[in-house]
């Protein structure tokens, strides 16, 4: 059943829960401070820290968590690169930054999501791949300089601060939190039957193989898709403003 996180506190002190599952946009609301879920996710894993209850993910929420970021770190790495080098820079690609730089900030402070698709990045590697500058073109400079020092660090961090667990499904090292080892084939099945990502199919799979109760995510697709599949068996918590009007 959905529940809102206004709820999180009052579930979790009745029913001691072993652990929460925390979906990809979950953990990328809670470390990324321009999202519109930033205040309410950290919010919610504070109420997880005060009453000791860890949190798990799979490692395709890790993968899925790092893409996102690397999308919006781009995304914020053009405007520092800009910055930077704004004298340096002259004609169609000055006037594509500063068109970018205009647009993110209006993102930002509209609350919107700042990440660029694939396009949109394929668009800036090929514009700055024909600016060069000390030996590198401009989209190494904006990698090596700018993207690495914040995507490198993030998932270890983000790890350490929400006390983040993996559920393994190796042979060698089952999780004791496990009901039964998530297949493709049910990860098919799922994609199918709900139209959703293959990412978001393994991961709601993984939870819904495990014992752990309840699952943090701000995507009211797979909420809805969590709780049909769990049949009022497990929890599914969303933030407040995700589903008010």
């Amino acid at each position: 059943m959905i529940q809102k996180f206004s709820a999180l506190e009052d579930y979790t002190k009745k029913q001691k829960p072993i652990g929460f599952f925390a979906d990809t946009t979950i953990l990328f609301s809670a470390s990324h401070p321009s999202d519109i879920f930033n205040t309410e996710s950290e919010k919610a894993f504070e109420i997880l820290a005060d009453y000791s209850v860890p949190t798990f993910a799979s490692v395709n929420v890790r993968a899925e968590f790092l893409e996102n970021h690397r999308r919006a770190y781009i995304a914020d790495s053009l405007v520092d690169f800009l910055e930077d080098n704004e004298k340096k820079l002259a004609g169609p690609l000055l006037l594509k930054l500063q068109t970018h730089r205009k647009s993110h900030r209006k993102k930002v402070d509209e609350g919107r999501s700042t990440k660029l698709d694939l396009n949109q990045i394929k668009s800036f590697r090929l514009a700055l791949s024909e600016f060069a500058l000390e030996n590198r073109n401009g989209w190494e400079i904006l990698c090596q300089d700018y993207l690495k020092p914040q995507l490198t660090p993030v998932w270890d961090e983000t790890q350490i601060e929400f006390d983040l667990n993996f559920i393994s499904t190796r042979a060698n090292d089952l999780s004791p939190f496990l009901d039964k080892l998530p297949s493709w084939e049910r990860a098919v099945e799922i994609m199918g039957e709900y139209g959703i990502a293959s990412a978001d199919a393994m991961i709601l799979n993984m939870f819904l193989c495990s014992k752990i109760p309840a699952l943090l995510t701000s995507d009211l697709e797979l909420a809805a898709c969590a709780a049909r599949e769990s049949r009022g068996e497990k929890y599914i918590f969303v933030p407040d403003s995700s589903i008010e009007v």
